[in-house]
C-alpha cells in the first residue's frame, strides 16, 4: 500500500502593541506536520477545509485529517448499492454534505486493461464528462457530522443517468448541478431541495450538449447554473466553438437571465465559482490556452476579468 506525505505548516502570529523604538517580536513557526495518507490523492479527489480538519473525498469514501496530520475519521458512503460521490460542501454548522449518483442495485464492475495517459502536446481541452453508466440514475446526498457520523441520506430518481458536478448550500436548502444523459446527448441539470431533504422537480438546461459544472444559491433563493454549451439556449446562439454560460433561475425555477461568452472561434468553459459569483474557467483559441477569472454582478454583468497563460485547469474557492 502506497503512502503519500503532505506537509502542513501552521504559523502562529502574535500581535502586540509596541512603541516605535521597540524591536519587532519574532514570528514563532511551528514544526511541519507530515500527513501519511494510506489512500492516495488523485486528480479526482475532492478537498474541503472544515474547521481545523481537511476533508478528502474519493468516489465513495470520505475521511478527515486533523491539523496534527492524523486521520480523525473515515466513512464509506456506499451502503449496499453502487454509488459515486463527486461533490462536497459544508454548511454553517460544520456538517458536510456530499452529493453523487447511485444505482438501484449493485452491479458487477467489468475489468479493464491498464491504460496510459494520452499524449496531448497541444493542450487540447477535453469536452465535459458525460455519464458513462446507465444505471446511475439516482441523485444522492449524504449529510455527515463534523465527527464523521452519517446523519441523513437523501435521494431522488432522475429520468436518466446523471453526473453531479457541484453542490451549493445555504440556510434554506441545497442545489445540485451536473449533467443528465438523454437520447440526443446530454443536458445540464439542476436539482434543488430544502434542508430536510425534500426535493423539487429537476430543471434541465439544453438538449444535446450542455454541462453545468458549478452552482450558486443566492440569498433570495435564486440559483445560478454555471458551465458551458454548444447549443442554442434561451434564444442565444453559439458564438464560438464552445461557449461559457451562466443561467439564472428564480426561486420558483423560472429562467430569468442567461449570458454566454462571445469569443468567436474559441472554446470557453466555466469550471468553478464562489458564492460571490467569482468564476474561473478556460479559454482556448487555436493553440493559445489561457485561464480566465471573472467577477460577475447578480444581473450577470461582468465587473472585472483577468486572463493569464495556463497549461491546466483553474479553480476558485
Amino acid at each position: 500500500m502506497k503512502r503519500f506525505v503532505l506537509p502542513l505548516v501552521t504559523l502562529s502570529l502574535v500581535f502586540t502593541s509596541q512603541s516605535a523604538s521597540a524591536a519587532p517580536k519574532p514570528v514563532v513557526a511551528k514544526e511541519m506536520v507530515a500527513i501519511n495518507l494510506a489512500t492516495p490523492i488523485s486528480v479526482d479527489t475532492k478537498m474541503l477545509v472544515v474547521g481545523s480538519s481537511m476533508v478528502l473525498l474519493n468516489e465513495a469514501s470520505v475521511r478527515a485529517i486533523g491539523a496534527d496530520g492524523v486521520e480523525k475519521w473515515r466513512l464509506e458512503l456506499t451502503q449496499g448499492a453502487a454509488s459515486i460521490a463527486t461533490a462536497i460542501a459544508a454548511d454553517s454548522a460544520g456538517n458536510i454534505w456530499i452529493a453523487g449518483s447511485s444505482a438501484n442495485a449493485r452491479v458487477a464492475t467489468p475489468s479493464t486493461a491498464p491504460t496510459t495517459t494520452p499524449i496531448n502536446p497541444d493542450n487540447v481541452i477535453v469536452d465535459p464528462k458525460v455519464p458513462v453508466r446507465a444505471d446511475l440514475t439516482i441523485a444522492t446526498i449524504w449529510k455527515i457530522s463534523s465527527a464523521g457520523a452519517l446523519l441523513s441520506t437523501f435521494t431522488i430518481e432522475n429520468a436518466a443517468a446523471l453526473l453531479i458536478n457541484s453542490i451549493a448550500l445555504n440556510a434554506k436548502g441545497f442545489t445540485l448541478g451536473g449533467i443528465s444523459a438523454n437520447d440526443s446527448g446530454s443536458s445540464g441539470v439542476l436539482i434543488s431541495g430544502d434542508v430536510d431533504g425534500k426535493f423539487e422537480k429537476p430543471i434541465y438546461l439544453g438538449k444535446s450538449d450542455t454541462s453545468v459544472e458549478a452552482v450558486v444559491r443566492g440569498t433570495d433563493s435564486s440559483v445560478y447554473a454555471i458551465g458551458s454549451s454548444t447549443e442554442l439556449l434561451a434564444g442565444k446562439k453559439l458564438a464560438g466553438l464552445r461557449d461559457g454560460i451562466i443561467a439564472k433561475y428564480s426561486s420558483t425555477g423560472k429562467l430569468t437571465a442567461l449570458v454566454r461568452s462571445s469569443a468567436a472561434k474559441a472554446k470557453r468553459e466555466w469550471s468553478s465559482a464562489t458564492s460571490a459569483l467569482f468564476l474561473a474557467g478556460s479559454v482556448q483559441s487555436g493553440q493559445k490556452f489561457e485561464s480566465a477569472v471573472t467577477k460577475f454582478a447578480t444581473n450577470l454583468s461582468p465587473t472585472w476579468t483577468y486572463r493569464f497563460a495556463s497549461t491546466g485547469a483553474t479553480y476558485v474557492a
